[in-house]
């Protein structure tokens, strides 16, 4: 993994950028549960730029990890990677896959485990080429939005249903 990202570490505390925590992550999604720029706490954190890899270390079962679009500050226990000559996507994705997940918590700590960087840095991944990484990293993207688009979806039917429900309820209730 150390070919493949190198890892940010240039703290700031800016009161122009938005900050990122655990709390703000829709955890196994990897989408912000809020408007982050309405947040009016200014910590600091590390700092990260558009198309970085945000990995919560910390209680790494809980799968916190974003790829913003977007400039910020990441509060709390993050590994921010910048995916180097590597697609971004891909890497975001590669960091969701099994392997990763189960190489990322053998953990160190027992009341607060954090993934061990010297065990993942030293883990091998087969990574292909950046012309592949770009395609496989477009390709799960699109699915990702499929699914999001289905479950949006599902979600409306849902709601339709519950109003037709409630139009009957409320005629039975008026004869």
């Amino acid at each position: 993994m150390n070919e493949v990202v190198s890892r940010r570490s240039k703290t700031s505390k800016s009161n122009s950028l938005p900050t990122v925590e655990f709390e703000d992550i829709n955890s196994g999604v990897g989408t912000l549960n809020k408007n982050i720029y309405r947040k009016s706490s200014h910590k600091s954190g590390i700092m990260f730029i558009s198309g970085d890899i945000l990995f919560g270390k910390l209680r790494p079962y809980l799968k916190n990890w974003l790829h913003p679009n977007f400039t910020g500050i990441a509060v709390g226990d993050f590994w921010v990677f910048d995916p180097q000559n590597n697609d971004g996507s891909f890497i975001y994705y590669l960091i969701q896959s099994p392997k990763y997940c189960e190489i990322s918590n053998l953990s160190i700590g027992s009341k607060m485990p954090r993934s061990d960087w010297q065990i993942v840095s030293n883990t091998f991944f087969h990574i292909p080429n950046v012309e592949e990484q770009s395609f496989i990293g477009k390709i799960i993207k699109y699915i990702d939005n499929l699914i999001a688009a289905n479950q949006r979806q599902q979600i409306l039917v849902g709601f339709e249903l519950l109003n037709i429900l409630n139009l009957f309820k409320n005629l039975n209730n008026s004869t």
